[in-house]
């Protein structure tokens, strides 16, 4: 079974509320660490230079986290809670506390530029419906999650796609 793209007949709820996020040094630098990462352009401004780069460059999965650790409320936009869930069909607090396992399944980027510290970005989530399938060990839902990043002039920056799978406990 394969679960990169999602179905043609898939059921989207509506995109969630726009999320601004500034991209800091400190947390960039901590999870190329906790990734085991050990590129210096990912510490070091003159390493990111000499690399090319105009300014330190984010790890290439560092945007599925980076609303954890940017999401200021001064530079939201108005009326925005800092949070991808709200409208998007799922609350964060009770969408992931089911009874069963959840296992993160896929994760798919495409990049349009790089993504680098002074960044202030601004991204919209949307989930699916979730889709019941039948696995090897019972009952599956499969649900697929597409966040898109521009920059504050409109640009595309990265699109992310991620599959999330959950197994109810009978």
């Amino acid at each position: 079974m394969k679960f990169d793209q999602p179905p043609a007949d898939v059921e989207w709820n509506d995109w969630g509320p726009p999320v601004r996020v500034r991209i800091e040094h400190g947390p960039v630098m901590l999870f190329a660490r906790a990734v085991k990462d050990a590129n210096t352009i990912y510490a070091s401004e003159h390493a990111a230079s000499a690399a090319g780069f105009e300014h330190v460059p984010v790890p290439p999965t560092y945007t599925f986290v980076m609303s954890s650790a940017g999401t200021f409320p001064d530079i939201q936009p108005p009326g925005g809670t800092g949070s991808m869930y709200s409208g998007s069909g799922v609350d964060a607090g009770s969408a992931f506390a089911r009874d069963g396992l959840f296992l993160h399944g896929e994760q798919h980027f495409t990049y349009h530029r790089p993504v680098v510290v002074g960044d202030v970005l601004e991204g919209r989530m949307r989930t699916s419906q979730p889709i019941a399938r039948e696995a090897r060990r019972g009952p599956m839902e499969v649900t697929y999650f597409q966040t898109t990043w521009s920059d504050l002039d409109g640009n595309p920056v990265v699109d992310e796609g991620i599959v999330s799978l959950f197994f109810p406990n009978a």
